[in-house]
């Protein structure tokens, strides 16, 4: 069996200025890492969460244009955050921005003072947020799929959401479930 070990970098972007971030990036793809992430977080998660921290998804899509090879990603997309079929265009738009090279993590979210401070349902507990989770997942893939699905249930509810243009490149977004973040 011949596998090959690839490497990604995680680049936090708490504390850290967009201009340090972009030159992070270029490095990693110049250097030829597999895959560079972020958080998908609104408030510092490492130290005081009282600091800057820039948004995940924009990061990506502006990672796209000054990269070439590097495949992009949220270590992990937070859930309770946005609607799934939102989250499914959103990283469909990344796939055809980057040629293909969109990577799309999801899971349930964990940190309550960000989700408080935005307005955003936390949820009762971790159950919760992971039932609200495995209710997004089916919308997800089958967006991601080129598929209409529909949602009623206690969480989300929608009707033959399509995701048109369906994804970029080849192969579709990866989805990725972690039960805890």
């Amino acid at each position: 069996m011949n596998e090959t070990l690839k490497l990604g970098a995680l680049c936090w972007n708490q504390y850290a200025d967009w201009p340090s971030l972009l030159r992070a990036g270029r490095r990693a793809d110049e250097l030829g890492y597999h895959s560079l992430w972020t958080w998908d977080h609104l408030y510092p998660i490492v130290g005081s969460d009282d600091g800057p921290i820039l948004e995940g998804y924009m990061m990506l899509a502006a990672w796209a244009q000054a990269t070439e090879r590097v495949r992009l990603g949220l270590m992990v997309g937070a859930n309770p955050f946005r609607n799934p079929a939102l989250v499914a265009k959103m990283v469909t738009t990344l796939d055809h921005i980057s040629g293909g090279r969109a990577i799309l993590g999801i899971g349930a979210a964990w940190f309550e003072t960000e989700h408080t401070a935005y307005g955003i349902d936390f949820g009762a507990s971790p159950g919760e947020r992971l039932r609200w989770l495995g209710e997004a997942l089916p919308v997800m893939r089958g967006m991601l799929r080129g598929q209409a699905p529909s949602a009623s249930g206690p969480r989300y509810s929608m009707r033959g959401v399509r995701n048109d243009p369906a994804q970029g490149g080849d192969p579709a977004p990866a989805l990725r479930r972690c039960g805890s973040r």
